[in-house]
């Protein structure tokens, strides 16, 4: 009996051991191996839309690899080319990882997202196409503030004055945690100004001036049109110091100042004024049109601007247009 008993296990089993054997491919009835193909564009996301805009360019010599989705080696690696494209033919039916990487990324730049990391190809759908994007590490103002000049780096934020405003042709922005001041901007979108408020992304490198980080040579693109900033109500005394240098590049707001100088700093012209908390230098802009016969000592006005460094470890308040100042008396 129990010779019998083997003897019909080892009927069962000897098909299976030989079907193991067959080489890859055989259909074992159910259809012969089938292989698809797939696709992956790979752009650098220039203004940070999140989206394929006009600003944006196909990346060369990204690495892309399929891998399973239960885990393991890469299957199969592919260069981006001219177009931004890594091909894969003959790609097995089964499910995939699209990853990206490759040393052509460099440091700065990282894997935004992959449209359907996870993907399959199957009998339904023989030819995948992936969209991955490309993109600058983003930092908030205050994480790029800490990075040491040279330092290349993405923000976003809004505008507090646009770069037309002042005869030096520089701008500040700021987000929820700080502002930053902004130099040798090149405005994207046929845009010549900015309007206070702009929700803006910005690409530049970080510098230095008069002892606080600035942004130099960034590339601005305005994404949406928001309500105008509102300013920080503080004393002229604390922004005589920025705060200790907490509120460089801030839009700030003095109210019930008294003039008590006033003198020509070619081609600006230079105010002195306190609430009695310290005193603060207002400079205003030559390529503002203020009337400058109206700020006399004695003078009482409430007045809002941006904050600049003076080099000489304090700061000076710069109205942004001619309706920043208003007098009291």
């Amino acid at each position: 009996m129990r010779a019998l008993m083997l003897r019909a296990a080892a009927a069962l089993i000897l098909p299976l051991m030989l079907a193991a054997c067959e080489p890859a491919g055989t259909d074992f009835g159910f259809g012969a191996e089938q292989f698809g193909s797939v696709s992956v564009l790979v752009y650098l996301d220039r203004d940070g839309s999140k989206t394929p805009t006009q600003p944006d360019t196909l990346f060369q010599g990204a690495s892309v690899s399929l891998r399973p989705q239960g885990g393991g080696a890469a299957v199969a690696t592919a260069t981006t080319d001219v177009e931004g494209i890594a091909s894969f033919d003959n790609v097995r039916f089964g499910d995939y990882l699209v990853t990206v990487g490759g040393a052509a990324l460099g440091d700065s730049l990282q894997v935004g997202d992959v449209e359907d990391d996870s993907i399959r190809v199957s009998l339904t759908e023989p030819e995948v196409s992936v969209t991955a994007r490309l993109a600058w590490e983003e930092l908030s103002i205050r994480e790029a503030r800490t990075r040491g000049p040279g330092s290349l780096v993405f923000i976003r934020g809004k505008i507090l004055v646009g770069v037309q405003a002042f005869s030096d042709l520089s701008s500040h922005m700021a987000d929820t945690s700080l502002a930053i001041r902004m130099t040798g901007l090149t405005l994207l979108g046929n845009l010549t100004g900015h309007n206070p408020g702009d929700s803006v992304v910005v690409r530049g490198v970080l510098g230095q001036e008069n002892g606080q980080p600035i942004l130099t040579g960034g590339r601005i693109l305005r994404v949406a049109l928001r309500p105008a900033p509102i300013p920080k109500s503080i004393t002229s005394g604390v922004a005589a110091t920025a705060e200790n240098g907490a509120l460089d590049a801030a839009f700030i707001n003095l109210t019930s100042v008294t003039i008590s100088d006033t003198s020509t700093v070619a081609p600006d012209f230079r105010v002195v004024a306190s609430d009695g908390s310290g005193a603060i230098t207002i400079m205003l802009d030559a390529n503002i049109s203020f009337n400058r016969t109206a700020f006399r000592p004695t003078r009482v006005m409430n007045i809002r601007g941006v904050l600049v460094p003076s080099g000489q470890g304090s700061w000076i308040l710069k109205p942004r247009v001619a309706g920043d100042v208003t007098f009291l008396n």
